[in-house]
């Protein structure tokens, strides 16, 4: 009931508390411009499929199959992708460095995110953020802002078994530069190669956030066990079978288009 009354209070609040306050430094606007410029003939080709703007906001793990839903989608009911991760890159290389802790880099990742949602969202195009949206404020933000253009907010759930996410990491590319989010990161990791740094801060950002997603038990030895979601979802799509996920997603696709 708690959880409930905080989520349909808490947008209001971020709206007259947050919103009004909240600007972006310099090099965060040079960030988002280059961000938008790389997106601009993806939000003037797109054609929607849905009766009405829709924005799609993922819950999901590192490794659950987020970024894979969301450009399957994309395709199926005509919507321009927003990558979080993407965005992190685009203000590592204006030199305002995203780091764990860092509320300021943490905002405006935020920021940008729902600036270019609110411009595709006015444009009448469909929205999917490549982005976790466990955090609460995170989530209610999102909410206080879509309502201005009323735009349908839905959310979906990504999971896997976790033995496929560990091997997805494993065996995903990492390169350190400054266009890799991970490879191009910073870790205390000493020696290895690019590809192990790589997935070592992928694990690192998993770890970080599993609390959010699982809780733990331990019955039977221990193990982790997939949190009640704190808000309504749409679908909740297992991708540890890519044939089975793919599927999923089309009939969620049918569902979203007949919103």
């Amino acid at each position: 009931m708690f959880r409930r009354l905080t989520e349909a209070i808490l947008p209001f609040i971020m709206k007259v508390m947050v919103h009004r306050k909240e600007t972006l430094s310099a090099k965060a606007k040079k960030a988002q411009e280059a961000f938008i410029n790389k997106l601009q003939s993806e939000i003037g080709l797109v054609k929607r499929r849905t009766r009405k703007p829709t924005v799609i906001a993922f819950f999901g793990l590192v490794g659950s199959g987020k970024s894979s839903v969301a450009q399957e989608l994309a395709r199926q009911i005509g919507g321009v992708v927003i990558e979080g991760d993407a965005i992190r890159v685009e203000l590592r290389k204006v030199g305002e460095v995203y780091s764990y802790g860092e509320r300021r880099q943490y905002s405006y990742v935020r920021q940008i995110a729902e600036n270019v949602a609110l411009e595709i969202s006015k444009r009448g195009g469909n929205v999917i953020f490549d982005a976790d949206f466990a955090d609460m404020k995170k989530r209610a933000s999102l909410k206080a802002k879509i309502t201005k253009v009323g735009a349908e907010l839905v959310f979906i759930r990504t999971h896997a078994d976790p033995e496929v996410m560990f091997g997805r990491m494993l065996s995903a590319s990492y390169r350190n530069s400054p266009d890799d989010f991970f490879g191009g990161a910073k870790t205390t990791m000493k020696g290895g190669t690019e590809q192990q740094r790589g997935a070592v801060i992928k694990f690192r950002e998993m770890w970080r956030r599993t609390p959010h997603h699982y809780q733990w038990s331990s019955i039977g030895g221990g193990r982790w066990f997939l949190k009640s979601p704190p808000v309504r979802l749409l679908a909740n799509v297992d991708t540890t079978e890519p044939a089975k996920w793919k599927e999923e997603v089309k009939k969620l696709a049918q569902k979203l288009i007949n919103l």
